[in-house]
């Protein structure tokens, strides 16, 4: 099983969201990092065929997706980042439905629903309508959602937004239990969903590719530009405006800090191995939600 996404762009007039991304991609989870208007939406929306590319192609198995058709739409699951609900719907009654346009028989949509419920723990209001759940529990449905047809590409497009820290462990566990074979593409821009399942990490910035590999591999790229010192608190200000300071906590009468910068930012700096998250911040120079 393969899914090859070869120079695929899109344009919108002079505007380019996506500019000749090309990856190809196995059985196991990717975590999709980058920043708000990086271009991870679109580029999913067009795996997804449900937006038309400007130029390149994405293929399954060696086949452009546009030619399986209803083939390739079988084996996709998608949660998009902003999913529609119909809040008198109940949520079984929501599943079920969404289970028929899927094309599962009754029997099996029964057995997949409840099963999903259970899954991811709306067992409980499997009854109540939608309208009266909440952000993360809609979320939640959403998953289950995009699992219904057991699909062999599962597309999540920020799906732990709105999640508590308990629903979102859970959330990872659930997805690493199920990349072993399938290809599951995690867009997200909170670094922690990604840095504790995925096999591999793909950054992308400006609608292109910037880096990929598993996280080791990646923050390897920014060795020597995590720096920890400790400082008295008055050179605090200054180093905070003057660099990408990733941690700050009082010692004493003074300061430790964590900075990502290209060369030394002060007396006694020290070098410290680089995380996922130095990473995120070496490239977007914004916090990643953690």
């Amino acid at each position: 099983m393969e899914l090859t996404i070869d120079k695929l762009s899109k344009h919108y007039g002079d505007s380019i969201a996506v500019d000749t991304f090309s990856i190809v991609l196995q059985p196991g989870i990717y975590g999709l990092l980058g920043a708000n208007g990086s271009g991870k939406t679109t580029l999913m929306r067009m795996i997804c065929d449900i937006l038309k590319s400007t130029s390149g192609e994405v293929k399954y198995n060696n086949t452009n997706i546009k030619k399986l058709g209803e083939d390739y739409r079988d084996i996709l699951g998608y949660l998009p980042q902003h999913f529609g609900y119909y809040p008198d719907f109940k949520a079984y009654d929501f599943l079920m439905y969404f289970a028929s346009l899927k094309g599962l028989p009754h029997f099996k949509a029964k057995e997949k629903s409840l099963e999903l419920l259970e899954i991811v723990n709306l067992t409980e209001v499997k009854n109540k309508k939608i309208k009266s759940f909440s952000g993360g529990m809609k979320q939640r449905l959403g998953i289950a959602q995009a699992m219904l047809n057991d699909p062999k590409i599962l597309i999540l497009d920020e799906p732990t937004a709105g999640l508590d820290p308990k629903e979102r462990v859970r959330f990872r566990n659930l997805i690493s239990t199920f990349g072993k074979d399938r290809i599951i593409i995690l867009s997200t821009h909170i670094v922690s969903d990604v840095e504790y399942i995925a096999d591999e990490i793909i950054v992308m910035k400006s609608g292109q590719l910037l880096n990929k590999g598993n996280v080791t591999q990646i923050t390897k790229s920014i060795e020597g530009f995590v720096w920890e010192c400790t400082v008295p608190s008055k050179e605090v200000k200054y180093l905070n405006e003057t660099y990408t300071v990733s941690n700050l906590k009082n010692v004493g009468d003074q300061v430790s800090l964590r900075i990502i910068a290209d060369k030394k930012p002060c007396e006694g700096a020290v070098n410290t191995p680089p995380n996922l998250e130095d990473l995120y911040l070496y490239y977007f120079e914004e916090g990643p939600a953690l």
